[in-house]
């Protein structure tokens, strides 16, 4: 009887150690130690357009249409090598900068020229590596967009003087074209009050009457016309074409820290790749690209716009000093000293493929 018990204490035992590992099995992420070790060397090499073994690149979770919901889903960062890892949105007390060069994203992808001056200068050393949107004067695919009350008296520039102009931070795109808006129209900006507001808080405070004006990126420009109530004073493509181009209003880069870059220059050519990818993907198949980000986002179709981008691969140099040109103007924090910013040390080519004409 002492030898059943024993026997079948010893088969119970041994179902319940299978069973654990099996557990411990299923229970294991794709990111795992077994899989992926973030602390081991990296040892891929980019050849023939993507890695030969994968890499797990870090990024902010998007909150708004951005070309890396389209490269994650059309498979086309699978196709180079490369695992996106989406960090989470970044918190409010955060900057982009700091989580990159803190390790905790890879990529800073969101942000324009300006914004990578200004964290260079901050002790961030970012590069930007390719550029990303540009403006066009179609509604659905804006960079931004200028909204007052349509029970307002507010009807051009001139009315703003005394008034609040919400945007969603300060040294952003939409302080350096804001500026320039005023500075074309000889309103000055010290003349107005600035409150910084994100995109998605904007429409309600405007029509509360908190805010006189909001600036307003997409999608959350397209639901605030759907919802009524506004009128628009300018876009960043009105403002861009009276700078002397429409487009560049709206540019828009991509960036690594240069820690990154030298540690993992084989990654920065296979991002560059998707990316590129991505970009054109859009503007052949931009309909359905909307799509596919408003199912990402979980917004309503409807209420969703987005960005079109460049016939180029790589950086170009004039598309770089048009920014610090425009923030000097204006005399945005940091660009107060004409010459101070030099546009060759914000951007680098030597790592995109096909600028160097390893692929063609």
């Amino acid at each position: 009887m002492k030898r059943q018990i024993k026997s079948f204490l010893l088969v119970a035992l041994s179902v319940v150690v299978i069973l654990a590992m099996f557990a411990g099995c299923g229970n294991k992420k794709s990111g795992s130690s077994d899989v992926y070790d973030d602390t081991k060397p990296y040892t891929g090499k980019f050849e023939n357009g993507k890695l030969t073994k994968p890499f797990h690149l870090k990024i902010v979770t998007p909150t708004d249409f951005n070309e890396a919901i389209i490269a994650y889903k059309k498979g086309f960062f699978k196709e180079v090598g490369i695992i996106p890892e989406f960090t989470g949105v970044l918190p409010a007390n955060v900057s982009l900068a700091q989580s990159v060069i803190k390790g905790d994203n890879d990529l800073f992808g969101s942000g324009h020229v300006t914004t990578i001056a200004q964290a260079r200068q901050g002790g961030s050393k970012l590069k930007i590596v390719l550029h990303s949107m540009v403006d066009s004067p179609d509604f659905d695919k804006l960079h931004m967009t200028w909204f007052v009350r349509n029970d307002g008296k507010i009807k051009s520039a001139k009315d703003l003087v005394g008034k609040k102009i919400a945007m969603s931070s300060k040294g952003s795109c939409a302080e350096t074209l804001n500026a320039e808006y005023l500075r074309q129209n000889g309103v000055d900006v010290k003349k107005t009050q600035i409150v910084v507001m994100n995109d998605q808080q904007q429409e309600q405070a405007l029509k509360q009457g908190n805010i006189d004006v909001a600036i307003v990126h997409p999608p959350f420009n397209m639901k605030i016309k759907n919802d009524g109530g506004v009128n628009i004073l300018t876009t960043s493509y009105q403002i861009g074409e009276k700078a002397g181009d429409g487009e560049i209003g709206g540019l828009a880069v991509r960036a690594f820290s240069e820690d990154f870059i030298k540690k993992y220059p084989d990654v920065i050519k296979a991002y560059i790749v998707a990316d590129l990818k991505a970009q054109q993907y859009i503007n052949k198949n931009y309909n359905e690209s909307l799509k596919i980000a408003a199912d990402y986002l979980k917004m309503d179709i409807k209420n969703m716009a987005g960005n079109i981008y460049p016939d180029q691969k790589w950086i170009k140099p004039e598309q770089i000093e048009w920014w610090v040109k425009t923030a000097e103007k204006n005399k945005i924090a940091g660009f107060e000293t004409p010459g101070k910013v030099k546009a060759s040390d914000l951007y680098t080519n030597k790592l995109n493929p096909y600028y160097t004409g390893e692929l063609k």
